[in-house]
């Protein structure tokens, strides 16, 4: 039998164990954020990074489907019971609707999620545990950072995955600024071009995000990074969390040029959006029969992982089974309660559906989504346009954004009721010009240099193979927001250019104003003066 060179290469490299592409590495994956959507979106790094042969150790609170030889799981369990602290009927009440107690949302489930998952007994043995070392560490970007003192543990790189896209904490974290006067707070519903007005609005939200980060939420998560830490070695030795994040290599963020208005970047901050899309997969059969068989074609509808359809109150729960009873086309709705009765004809409710994979359909024309990142994300790579019904965090702004894009509306949930909703339907099923734009954005969501997860691998096994990127980051991170605006710099020369102002004119003042002039004595005058001053002398002369 004969070989080619190609072939004798390959023999070679397996027989002296040298796996093919990038060498099998160990990582750290920092997953403790509960929520299911974020882990369903990291998910698929993880199974990358597996498929390319590196070792992983995962904290989470989602147990595999399946074993894996190179994948070991630290699990958070029971998982925080997220509905328990944070109530579902107080998202239907649109309790979180206002930018202050969205703000506040943030900090308050970073602190309370952080302290549970590093109080597990599972994640404290970890913690304990001195037998192994680890190449880097990639941590979910999410309000999460005492976790990140496990990269000082083992003395290993960082890498960050933003789930939902960029804030200011990541910009300044790699030696940018945000620049305030055109890139707005990400919970508001701004876009780049600002009037007076919201610039000053987004000035007085993002300053009181960088103030409450730096002297309440910050030193929080400092307290509980020590705590939980404290049994690796003393705890005034920790850097402190703030040190941690400065010090993050790479971070790979859940956005895209061509749905996020442009702002300043920097070499260590990597768009990712798309990531986790992949070619679409066989439908279940009842499913795929049921999508087959809508000649008019057919609506998506979900509300992602977290918000349940099942708990909608009664009356809005009325008004979608109306609306949908009297359209024409069929719709596949993601509801939990499969028992439910009185189903219309042509809606199908089942507790869990294969959301892009559905997406894909020929025959899905319309998706009603509740505008998380990674369900718009795939609405738009699909060529789907949305009908947006927001509710907390970000999904304001996704639907924002959709909406100035032109193949999506929004409808908030307060406003549901047969009238808006049935109107907003028909408008985007009947109108094709949100079908037009859609497949526009998807084209352009689509036209990357490299495919989004090519891009993420590079940067990882990057980070790896260079044990650290420090010089992916400006310098700029170690100096003050003064500093950083030349404002220093801007009052040395406005003291020099005053000082010198005011010395010259001082000068030209003294050499401008004359001396008052004397007159000369009269002899005559002094004389008759002396006389006066002096009779009796004159008079003995």
């Amino acid at each position: 039998m004969h070989f080619t060179p190609i072939q004798y290469l390959l023999f070679a490299l397996l027989a002296f164990g040298c796996p093919l592409g990038a060498s099998s590495s160990k990582i750290l994956v920092l997953v403790p954020f509960p929520a299911p959507s974020h882990w369903l979106w990291l998910n698929h790094f993880v199974q990358e990074l597996l498929e390319r042969g590196h070792q992983l150790t995962a904290v989470t609170n989602f147990p595999a489907k399946s074993a894996h030889p190179n994948y070991t799981e630290i699990l958070i369990d029971p998982p925080y019971d997220i509905p328990h602290y944070f109530p579902i009927s107080d998202i239907f009440d649109s309790k979180y609707s206002s930018d202050w107690s969205n703000l506040a949302l943030y900090w308050r489930v970073g602190l309370t999620t952080t302290q549970y998952a590093l109080e597990n007994t599972n994640v404290q043995q970890f913690i304990e545990q001195d037998d192994t070392d680890f190449d880097l560490v990639i941590s979910e970007q999410f309000y999460q950072e005492a976790f990140l003192m496990f990269a000082h543990k083992y003395r290993a790189p960082i890498v960050t995955l933003g789930t939902l896209g960029y804030t200011d904490f990541m910009d300044r974290a790699m030696g940018l600024m945000t620049p305030w006067s055109f890139v707005p707070h990400p919970i508001l519903l701004y876009m780049d071009e600002m009037n007076f007005f919201q610039r000053c609005y987004n000035f007085l939200i993002s300053v009181t995000d960088a103030v409450v980060r730096k002297y309440y939420y910050l030193p929080r998560q400092d307290r509980l990074a020590k705590k939980y830490f404290a049994s690796i070695e003393g705890p005034e030795s920790f850097p402190s969390v703030k040190e941690l994040e400065t010090s993050i290599s790479v971070m790979l963020i859940n956005s895209h040029i061509s749905t996020s208005p442009p702002r300043p970047s920097i070499s260590g901050l990597v768009n990712v959006a798309g990531a986790h899309i992949k070619a679409a997969k066989p439908l279940p059969q009842d499913i795929q029969r049921f999508l087959d068989s809508a000649t008019d074609g057919a609506i998506f509808f979900s509300l992602g992982s977290y918000v349940k359809s099942s708990d909608m109150p009664k009356d809005k729960l009325k008004a979608f089974f109306e609306v949908f009873r009297n359209l024409k086309q069929k719709v596949l709705w993601k509801f939990e309660d499969e028992s439910m009765v009185n189903v219309p004809k042509n809606v199908m409710v089942r507790k869990w559906l294969p959301q892009s994979d559905i997406l894909a359909h020929r025959k899905i024309v319309l998706f009603i989504t509740h505008g998380g990142m990674f369900g718009s994300q795939e609405g738009i790579y699909r060529g789907v346009p949305m009908l947006f019904i927001p509710f907390y965090g970000d999904q304001h702004r996704n639907a924002l954004k959709a909406e100035r894009a032109g193949y999506a509306l929004t409808l908030n949930f307060a406003d549901v009721n047969i009238i808006t909703l049935g109107s907003r339907i028909n408008e985007l099923l009947s109108n094709p010009t949100y079908t037009r734009l859609v497949k526009k954005a998807s084209e352009l969501f689509r036209d990357n240099i490299v495919p989004p997860m090519e891009e993420a691998m590079h940067w990882i096994e990057y980070v790896i193979r260079h044990k650290g990127a420090k010089h992916l980051k400006a310098t700029s991170v170690d100096i003050s927001w003064w500093q950083y605006l030349m404002w220093d710099v801007i009052a040395f020369y406005l003291t020099i250019v005053t000082l010198t102002i005011f010395v010259t004119t001082r000068i030209i003042t003294a050499l401008c104003v004359k001396p008052a002039k004397h007159k000369p004595k009269d002899p005559k005058r002094n004389i008759s003066t002396t006389k006066l001053k002096n009779p009796k002398k004159v008079k003995n002369n």
